[in-house]
């Protein structure tokens, strides 16, 4: 499709990964005026999910480090829970809210999705994109799907979203970003030369945003 005006060819170039994951992360599981919380809201999936959620008129809450507060804010997140200083799964059981939907895209501790039902409605969605294939997250997974509820286990419906190319959807962050309603978060542009360097900036998982490598 053609690149949307005022639209450059680096913010482009991140929207077909971290921008329709979050995408097809948010958009099918929401309606306007529905609650959003995006644990981990600073990087490149959850940049672009603070401002979708916004696009399609949702309460949207975060998680980030102290640094990037002040990041998630500017692009509409309306409460941000510090998890360096806060316990996120207690922060979450104090604030009064039910979320329709959680986006772990983090997947770092698997509490947030045991203790869920005390700040999601029971119609609501738990829904990761992450996890590596260690012993650790396996058993994390393991646990989710074979601990029934009534022995403690998940009491909110959990599933894995994997992004699938899609033309419409495509559009639809296009015209987010031709309208000024999202943008993609761009930490650093590099050349191709430094394409290790840059790999090991974004596994160190401090990255705000992404990172744009350019060929030529």
């Amino acid at each position: 499709m053609p690149l949307p005006n005022d639209v450059s060819p680096e913010q482009a170039a991140c929207v077909g990964c971290v921008g329709l994951t979050a995408y097809q992360c948010i958009a099918p599981f929401v309606k306007a005026g529905d609650k959003v919380f995006i644990n981990g809201g600073s990087g490149g999936t959850g940049t672009f999910g603070i401002q979708i959620c916004k696009a399609l008129g949702c309460y949207v809450a975060t998680s980030c480090s102290g640094a990037n507060v002040e990041l998630c804010k500017s692009l509409g997140a309306d409460e941000v829970i510090d998890y360096r200083t806060q316990s996120v799964v207690d922060t979450l059981k104090r604030s009064g809210h039910q979320y329709d939907l959680i986006v772990d895209n983090v997947f770092a501790d698997s509490a947030l999705y045991f203790y869920a039902h005390h700040y999601m409605k029971p119609t609501g969605r738990y829904v990761t994109i992450s996890g590596d294939p260690s012993f650790a997250t396996i058993q994390k997974i393991l646990s989710i799907f074979l601990i029934p509820s009534w022995f403690g286990g998940g009491q909110r419906r959990f599933q894995f979203v994997t992004c699938v190319a899609n033309a419409e959807e495509y559009a639809q962050v296009a015209k987010w970003m031709e309208e000024g309603k999202v943008k993609a978060v761009i930490e650093s542009i590099m050349p191709l030369e430094e394409t290790a360097q840059a790999y090991a900036m974004l596994k160190s998982g401090r990255t705000r945003g992404k990172i744009v490598i350019r060929v030529a």
